[in-house]
């Protein structure tokens, strides 16, 4: 029997690089996903499972198939490395859709552009389309999505597709992967994360689309009481360097970048307004910052939302300095942490206090879209910040400009860290808690949709899943927050329960009014 053209594939890309076992599966799942009518499919995978290798296969296919893909990136900084990606499997046949660029040629097989640079061309005519980083919604390119290509099948790819109103677009998920599969095929290793000896109180801090304020969250975090001294632990728990830092804002990464340099440690800083030359890791150079955390001349970088997506540097640690309230940008900012080797030393410290508070990065997980509409409570995923204030010199109350530490009257060198009495702080190693399966998550899902579509009390469906595990669901109850209409074995299993509470109840009142008879004779 002839083989099929995706085994031809599979077939002619092992040649070149082998696929894993995984990235094979969800490619097939996506075009069967295609063949069954769905238009809008997301392949769901943690940083490092390798989706922009899968999007290469599919490319690569769709060629075979006689159609030109295009793939797609949410910012032009994400170019090069896509590039490598694809020319690292073998393509070479790759067109690139920007002005200027040396790439440029409307007549090759595959087209990849930044979705700030499609929506402002006209439309071409394209046999699929796969969005990278899907969960980014761009107005401008949904609409292009909806209209002049609402006929094209998609194929997006992102590690975190959980914000708000996705599953009104997108109509199939495929879950290529989670952290737990991930290290059972030894792909990955849980690193060692540090984080506050205590819970960080979160309840005054501002709350913006569903995201913490920057001035908010700077107060809260350059309190050394509250989030320990960052370059204290760091140099106990992660001297070896190559770390990221996530900072609040600027002011605040270019502050830490200079603790750092002031205790004779070279650190490095980039932000939106960093060239792409100087970031990005070429190799044969040095003066791309990348490249020179790689080569150990700066021990780390430190940005606020520039290192999280498109960036598969190694690194050993991260600092997060960023108190964060949402599960995508969590997610997406421990994520750069990749641990595939096991006899290397991975250490995350959390000064923030995220994984105490939204929850142990690799626990966190959705098997479904969200398709809440606009206006409903959802979690952030916003990048921007607004910028800081000047602060007043505490000598001659002069106004300093935001960022710098000394005041240009008087010249008093600002501390690292406004308003704050520097104290020691404490952190202690989080440890992983049991994993709960995903029959458990499903069955507490479903509990939490009766219980709500009942009225029962909030902690119902937690008493019910106790009396089905004996066990109370604890931490992952914020991995199964949203309700799922209950299969006929949920159903009969409250139906069996509530007829047992109702006896047991009919049981005790009429104990109770036998007692008080008694009582009375």
């Amino acid at each position: 029997m002839q083989a099929s053209l995706f085994e031809q594939e599979v077939q002619r890309r092992d040649a070149i690089r082998p696929l894993r076992p995984r990235q094979l599966a969800c490619i097939k799942a996506a075009f069967e996903a295609i063949r069954e009518g769905h238009k809008r499919i997301v392949i769901q995978g943690p940083p490092g499972f390798g989706k922009t290798r899968v999007a290469g296969e599919i490319s690569s296919m769709c060629l075979r198939k006689g159609k030109r893909p295009l793939f797609t990136f949410p910012a032009l900084s994400l170019l090069q490395q896509t590039l490598e990606s694809f020319e690292s499997d073998g393509m070479t046949d790759i067109g690139v859709i920007q002005a200027n660029h040396s790439r440029t040629n409307p007549n090759a097989g595959v087209q990849v552009a930044s979705v700030q640079t499609l929506v402002n061309r006209s439309a071409q005519e394209f046999g699929l389309i796969m969005p990278d980083e899907c969960h980014e919604q761009n107005d401008a390119f949904n609409a292009m999505l909806d209209g002049v290509y609402a006929n094209i099948p998609a194929i997006g790819f992102s590690a975190t597709p959980w914000v708000r109103g996705m599953g009104l677009r997108w109509t199939k998920l495929i879950i290529a992967a989670t952290y737990q599969d991930m290290m059972e095929d030894g792909l990955f290793h849980m690193p060692t994360i540090y984080g506050p000896e205590h819970d960080v109180e979160r309840g005054d801090l501002a709350v913006k689309n569903g995201e913490f304020e920057e001035s908010g969250a700077a107060a809260r975090m350059t309190e050394p009481a509250i989030v320990g001294d960052v370059l204290k632990e760091w140099k106990e728990k992660a001297s070896a360097g190559k770390t990221f830092a996530f900072c609040v804002n600027r002011d605040h990464a270019r502050a830490q970048m200079e603790a750092f340099a002031d205790d004779g440690i070279p650190w490095g800083y980039i932000d939106a307004n960093t060239p792409p030359g100087e970031r990005d890791s070429e190799r044969g150079t040095r003066k791309h910052i990348f490249a020179q955390l790689q080569h150990g001349e700066i021990a780390g970088i430190a940005s606020v939302g520039c290192l999280i997506r498109g960036v598969d540097e190694k690194i050993l640690s991260l600092l997060d300095l960023q108190p964060t309230r949402g599960e995508v940008r969590h997610v997406q900012k421990w994520g750069r942490l990749r641990t595939p080797d096991p006899n290397t030393r991975y250490v995350g410290i959390d000064h923030a206090g995220n994984n105490n508070n939204i929850g142990l990065y690799t626990d966190i997980y959705h098997d479904t879209l969200d398709c809440r509409k606009p206006g409903d409570r959802a979690e952030a995923y916003e990048e921007d910040f607004k910028a800081a204030k000047p602060r007043k010199c505490p000598k001659c109350r002069t106004l300093i400009p935001a960022g710098s530490r000394n005041c240009p009257t008087c010249q008093e060198r600002m501390p690292l860290y406004p308003g704050v009495t520097v104290k020691d702080g404490r952190m202690v190693e989080i440890k992983p808690k049991p994993k709960a399966s995903k029959e458990q998550i499903s069955w507490f899902r479903e509990l939490m949709y009766v219980g709500r579509e009942s009225k029962f009390k909030p902690d119902w469906a937690a008493h019910q899943f106790r009396a089905k595990y004996g066990v109370f669901p604890g931490h992952f109850q914020q991995m199964a927050k949203v309700g799922k209409k209950p299969s006929d074995e949920v159903k009969q299993f409250v139906r069996e329960s509530r007829k047992e509470f109702l006896q047991r109840k009919k049981e005790a009142q009429t104990a109770a009014r036998v007692e008080a008879i008694e009582m009375s004779l």
